[in-house]
């Protein structure tokens, strides 16, 4: 089977899965092998993303950091 017509196949059975069906998917395929998950990260971007995306709020910055940058400023 073609690259492209695995990937058109993967992408319409992942289509019809719920969203933690979808990334428990996405997760065993990736964990397979390096080429597995080179092919799942370069072919379905949106999906690595969501399967392997960062617990912590996107742009967020740890109180620490704050209180660092706020004591370097002049006075």
């Amino acid at each position: 089977m073609a690259e492209k017509h695995l990937a058109t196949a993967i992408a319409r059975r992942f289509a019809g899965m719920t969203r933690k069906e979808r990334v428990a998917k996405v997760r065993k395929l990736a964990s397979t092998s390096a080429a597995d998950e080179k092919f799942v990260r370069e072919t379905f971007p949106d999906l690595y993303r969501e399967a392997f995306a960062s617990p912590r709020a996107a742009g967020g910055r740890s109180g620490v950091t704050r209180r660092r940058g706020r004591a370097a400023t002049r006075r």
